[in-house]
């Protein structure tokens, strides 16, 4: 026991050093760092029963987020291609734990849609069995205490399991009537409340929701992506991948393939955030062709292509299918 006593004597300075340096070291500030990323081959990320192999990859592009500590401020100063942004949170509620489980949400969303569409090109059979509908931004005009993530599963009453269900139950209704919801909060559930507003003539809650899907697949498909992987925008990418695996036509032939873009059901490709990131992640890897969403996000990716001479070729897209298009005639040799 004395000596146990003398050491913390002897030691107490350095050990109290520790701890603080510790604490200052690892403390979180309201900020998020912005880093490049890489690329992830979405073939590894599932796998389909007889499944045609590509000859080349497809491949999504990723941001590098860290939360913004002394260490990681530090290098966001050193590294050019790091930046620092002040956490603007739609919903301040949320810490940084939450926002990364939405994230997660986010991304089990773009597979499950992926795969849903990708069946429908590729002209296989899918059959969604069940929806669940989560609240993806709230409004700042909105009357409610519903927030980003929450499941909702009931409105007075009424079983909720799609936008459908919403539309249809809030079409009975009208500006300032309030309603009474039962949702779920990260495995919590919650009675909650809301007063309906008036948004350019139609009545609505001031939230946006977004459906994640169960599905029954034949071939059989088992998903099996990253845990550190989150968020939406892998969207085109992964239903690519999985186009490609279903059907005899390879449409890598033998190129490597990258992108980014986010997508819905109806084969849409959306905008997304990060560009200059994933352009600069991927510049130094063996890439041919870069999918990226038309408009705002092309521009962005071709005036960074031109700033810093990327080799590989900035393709714009709409639609899934005009990126299936392309991919058919094209040839990186």
């Amino acid at each position: 026991m004395n000596k146990v006593v003398n050491f913390f004597k002897d030691t107490w300075k350095y050990i109290l050093m520790f701890v603080v340096t510790f604490i200052v070291m690892t403390y979180e500030f309201p900020y998020y760092i912005d880093a490049p990323g890489g690329l992830i081959n979405v073939d590894t990320r599932f796998e389909i029963d007889g499944e045609y192999k590509s000859t080349g990859s497809l491949n999504l592009s990723y941001v590098t987020e860290y939360k913004a500590t002394i260490p990681t401020i530090i290098l966001s100063y050193i590294f050019s291609d790091w930046d620092m942004y002040k956490k603007n949170d739609p919903d301040s509620n949320l810490n940084y734990d939450d926002l990364a489980a939405l994230d997660m949400l986010l991304t089990e969303q773009a597979y499950s849609d992926s795969v849903i569409l990708a069946y429908q090109k590729a002209d296989k059979d899918i059959k969604i069995t069940s929806s669940q509908t989560f609240v993806y931004y709230v409004f700042d005009d909105a009357i409610t205490d519903i927030r980003m993530g929450d499941l909702i599963l009931s409105i007075d009453g009424e079983s909720v399991g799609s936008i459908t269900d919403i539309d249809a139950i809030i079409s009975k209704k009208k500006a300032g009537d309030k309603i009474k919801l039962k949702v779920k909060r990260f495995g919590e559930e919650l009675d909650r409340e809301a007063t309906l507003i008036d948004f350019e003539g139609r009545t609505i809650i001031g939230i946006a929701p977004y459906e994640l899907h169960e599905y029954e697949a034949s071939p059989k498909i088992s998903i099996k992506h990253d845990s550190k992987e989150s968020g939406p925008s892998g969207g085109l990418m992964i239903t690519l991948a999985i186009y490609n695996a279903l059907t005899e036509e390879d449409i890598t032939h033998g190129c490597t393939i990258v992108g980014t873009g986010e997508i819905d059901l109806d084969g849409n490709v959306k905008p997304i955030g990060g560009v200059k990131y994933k352009l600069k992640g991927i510049s130094k890897k063996k890439v041919d062709l870069f999918f990226i969403p038309a408009g705002e996000n092309y521009e962005e990716a071709i005036k960074e292509s031109e700033k810093n001479k990327y080799k590989f070729d900035i393709v714009p897209v709409s639609t899934v299918d005009e990126a299936i298009e392309y991919l058919q005639d094209y040839s990186c040799k």
